[in-house]
């Protein structure tokens, strides 16, 4: 499951432990498995939600028209997120639930929806920000190299911003993913309300594992996902020969769906490196892997993987960037490395040092248990909820 979708769907089910709760979403069919259709999604979500209702997103399904999306956003002045969400049927479908149910509070999920705020007139309102869209962008133009995406980015950050700015203080509250994250949104939007809801992980289903020994390295996501992809290829590029000149046995399972074509043919020659794609189930994955690799440099949020991974109790090594937004300490919970020659060695430190494993692996666990659990950040979430019926009932007066 995405990130996204990850950290939405534990926050719909945390919200329907102490609310009643009503959904209202797109259907999605690229992040659907094979063979789920919507009907199959609104059965799941049923088993805790009052009602679900859905709308085809039509728009940006193919290459193509994702490409013109762009182009009329810039014609326009919009980013690309808000003309991807932009739909009369959704809209005509929220003005209809909205005239026959009363809410308390409505939860726009992405700043994209933030276009459909008007509408809503008699509720609170909360928008969540997986990710600050503006900064993240930026960052992505910092870190490209092909002089057109790089024009193209930084002119996406600038509408990014802009959107920001218009929506964002419009909302009784914006929920952001981590303190170095509300800080990022009150410096673009200033005097704008905010509250952390961060990431988690579901720790019943990711219990700890014994530690299995062995010489295995483990990463997971999407790797059409752009910080997955450019991790894994600077990864293969810059740390594996000298890993692989160091301890010649040891083998890596990169684990996520849509592959490229690149990690593929390198998989084919080099059987050490092993890439099944995507998989129903990480877990077995989690199981077998002496230690977890996060070699993220771009992108934004909190990782979830890597709260998985210490759910699980898997040592992990990553940039300073991959986990950053956490209160994970280094040497404590987990290992950083900035560059490929420190990744080499907290890599064979992990190996070679069963103590250390099993150290880092009860202190991740531990952390997550009390910090990052989806029942800990439901709490948060519904408290945040009632403080932003206390804020719209205060500007109502």
């Amino acid at each position: 499951m995405r990130g996204v979708l990850q950290r939405t769907f534990n926050l719909l089910k945390e919200a329907s432990r102490r609310c009643e709760v009503h959904v209202l979403a797109f259907d999605q069919p690229g992040t659907r498995p094979s063979g789920v259709n919507p009907e199959d999604c609104i059965y799941a979500l049923k088993k805790f939600c009052k009602s679900v209702e859905w709308v085809p997103l039509s728009q940006g399904r193919r290459k193509s028209g994702r490409y013109w999306l762009a182009l009329r956003g810039v014609a326009l002045g919009d980013p690309f997120d808000i003309q991807w969400l932009r739909s009369h049927q959704l809209a005509e479908k929220l003005e209809n639930i909205l005239q026959n149910t009363r809410f308390d509070v409505v939860h726009f999920d992405t700043l994209g929806l933030a276009q459909y705020r008007p509408i809503v007139r008699n509720a609170a309102t909360v928008l969540n920000h997986h990710n600050i869209e503006s900064a993240m962008m930026a960052r992505r133009a910092s870190n490209g190299s092909n002089i057109f995406t790089v024009r193209y980015f930084r002119g996406e950050a600038q509408r990014l911003g802009r959107a920001e700015n218009h929506w964002c203080p419009k909302f009784d509250v914006n929920l952001v993913v981590s303190h170095e994250e509300d800080e990022v949104l009150r410096l673009a939007v200033p005097g704008v309300r905010t509250a952390v809801v961060a990431n988690g992980a579901d720790t019943d289903y990711f219990s700890p594992r014994p530690d299995p020994g062995g010489r295995t390295l483990l990463f997971c996501g999407g790797l059409d996902w752009y910080p997955n992809a450019d991790a894994m290829r600077l990864f293969f590029k810059e740390t594996w020969p000298r890993l692989t000149a160091r301890i010649r046995d040891v083998e890596i399972y990169v684990v996520g769906r849509r592959p490229p074509s690149w990690l593929l043919q390198l998989s084919a020659k080099d059987g050490r490196i092993h890439v099944p794609g995507f998989v129903s189930d990480v877990r077995p994955y989690f199981k077998k892997a002496t230690v977890y690799v996060c070699p993220i440099r771009d992108g934004g949020g909190t990782r979830l993987k890597v709260l998985d991974s210490l759910a699980m109790g898997v040592p992990l090594v990553g940039t300073p960037f991959a986990c950053s937004g956490l209160t994970a300490r280094n040497g404590k919970h987990v290992l950083l490395a900035e560059t490929p020659e420190r990744f080499v060695h907290q890599i064979q430190e992990l190996i070679g040092n069963i103590g250390l494993r099993r150290d880092l692996a009860a202190a991740g666990r531990e952390l997550v248990e009390c910090h990052y659990s989806w029942k800990v950040i439901g709490n948060n979430l519904v408290e945040t909820y009632k403080e932003a019926c206390i804020v719209r009932s205060a500007a109502n007066i």
